[in-house]
This record gives C-alpha cells, structure tokens and sequence, in this order.
C-alpha cells in the first residue's frame, strides 16, 4: 500500500516562469522528499520543462482554461491533492528554511483547521503590528499583519493567499474555494478563511512558517491601479454579503466607511474619483450579491457539481 502523504503544496502560475522556477527552487531546499507540489500553469505555452528542472517531481497541470481565475486554478490543483495538508504558494514567494516544518507543527494542535503563514515583503519596521493579526472587524474592515513578528502563534479570522495551509479534510467539506472573485482575486483567501470559521474550525498565524514575497509585476495592470480598486471593493461587498447576508449590520457600516473616506481624498478632483470607485464598485458587488441570494449568510459548504467533484476527490487524501 502506498504512504499516506502528509503534505500537498500547490503553487498556481500565470506567464511568470522565471519567479515559478525561483519558488520552485526554494521549496524544494525546504520539503521532505515525500511532499507532494502541484502546480498549474494557466499561461499559454506549457513551461512543464522548467518546472521539472526546478523541482523533478512536481505535479504539472498545463490549463489554460483559468487564465485570469486564480480561484478556479486552486480548484484544479484540489483535484491532485493527496497530503492531509494541503498548503497554497503564490509563485513569487521564496519559503524560508523551515517553512514546511513550521506550518506542520501548528497543525499537532487538533483543534487548528488552518494556518496562515507570516509573509514579509522586505519593508522596514514591519514586523511590528499594532492591531490584532488577521481580524474582521466590527466595521467590515480587516487588519492584516501577515509579517508581523508575535511570540507565538495567535488565532485568527482569516489568513493572505500568498502563504496559506489548511487540513485537506476541512476543504473537502466546503467543496474547495468558490471561484467567482474575479479580477485580481481579492478577498478570495478571506473567503476560504470565514467559511472555515463558520463550520466551527480554528485558525491560526504561525508566525515561524515564513515567506518572502518579492513580487513579479502584474500581467495587465498594476497593483492599486483603479481597476484594482475597483474589484477590491467589489469582492469586499460580496464577501461581506455572503458571511453575514445583506442586512448584515456589518455589511452597512462598512458602506458607511467607505463612502464616509471619500471626504479625506485630496482635492476635488481625488475627491471624485474615490467617490465613483467606491459608489461602482460596491453597486457592482451589491448586483453581485443579490444575484447571489445573499440576503442571509450564504452556506459555507458548496453544494454545486464541481464541490461536489472537488469534495470526492479529496476524501481519499482527508481519510
């Protein structure tokens, strides 16, 4: 009978080979000849060559089908998990040495259904954080301090995409990661985070299981251009919307919030553009979410064909 493997890491990639093979590199100093890593390509010429080199058995699925969908890329990757962990890479992050033996302690705790890894993106003074790691809060906001550097591992409401584990059997309950964040996937990970919560798991920043981002440039667009704004603010509303409904309490005074910032935009002309980024992107997500039926939480668990799909290939790994 073949071994049980522990630990599945999966890296998804788009038209970036040179920082893929560099991730590649760098985990394959880190894991245990045992681990499994898959990683799918949606870019338009297979770099399966490349990838062998960097990391000899590593699991290649060529799919251009989810160019654009980094979501709908994970949900494939899902389909060749078999390690009772399963742990998702961006691929221009660069493990730290003990990365992978880091993020498998904080799972001996039963209780732990994920962990989010401390990313750091070469900024100085990040390790300090003043707010609480990783909440949702009472606003709809959310604190981040995924470089931060506490004493140990703290809980947390949800965890950053580029650096994120979870027990194979808990994603297999939810039917893998919805894949309708569209754009530059925001709030993807804080989704998969808030449906763990809400079936009743833990999870947890270790800040020991370290990455470094040093990011490639985006293939269309730059980061925090107004099409980045754009989807942040849609796939905020819909997030919102489908972890509390769209009475949710939280939901409105996260609207309020954000219209309520446009006043600190500088000028009339900044003032502007805030205001008609915010008002379209969150009338974008609010049609998104009435399409959605979100007017109470939505289930965390999907009950579509490809959960369904997703969830039957992932038992076998689970058990």
């Amino acid at each position: 009978m073949e071994a049980q493997i522990r630990h599945t890491v999966c890296i998804v990639t788009y038209r970036r080979s040179s920082y893929l093979t560099r991730c590649l590199e760098a985990l394959r100093n880190d894991v245990s000849e045992s681990t499994q890593v898959v990683v799918v390509d949606a870019s338009p010429e297979s770099d399966r060559d490349a990838v062998h080199v960097a990391f000899p058995t590593a699991e290649y699925v060529h799919d251009t089908s989810v160019a654009g969908w980094m979501t709908r890329a994970r949900n494939v990757a899902l389909l060749s998990v078999k390690g009772r962990v399963v742990s998702f890479l961006d691929d221009d992050v660069v493990v730290r040495p003990g990365w992978q033996a880091a993020v498998l302690a904080a799972f001996e705790d039963a209780a732990v259904a994920a962990v989010a890894g401390r990313t750091c993106n070469g900024i100085d003074g990040e390790e300090h954080y003043a707010q609480p790691v990783g909440r949702l809060l009472p606003d709809g906001g959310l604190t981040e301090g995924f470089a931060s550097l506490p004493t140990e591992p703290v809980d947390v409401d949800h965890g950053i995409g580029a650096n994120m584990s979870f027990r194979t059997s808990v994603i297999a309950r939810l039917g893998g990661f919805r894949d309708d964040y569209p754009g530059t996937a925001m709030r993807e990970d804080t989704d998969i985070y808030l449906r763990v919560r809400a079936i009743g798991g833990r999870a947890v920043f270790a800040p020991e299981a370290v990455v470094d981002h040093l990011p490639a440039p985006h293939v269309t667009g730059a980061r925090f251009d107004t099409r980045y704004k754009l989807y942040a603010r849609r796939n905020h509303m819909v997030l919102l919307a489908r972890d509390g409904g769209l009475r949710s309490p939280v939901l409105r005074r996260w609207i309020g919030r954000e219209f309520r910032s446009v006043v600190r935009a500088p000028g009339l002309v900044g003032k502007a553009s805030r205001f008609g980024v915010t008002a379209i992107g969150i009338g974008w997500g609010a049609l998104a979410a009435v399409r959605d039926a979100a007017w109470n939480p939505t289930p965390p668990t999907r009950s579509d064909a490809k959960g369904a799909r997703i969830r039957a290939a992932l038992d076998e790994a689970a058990a």
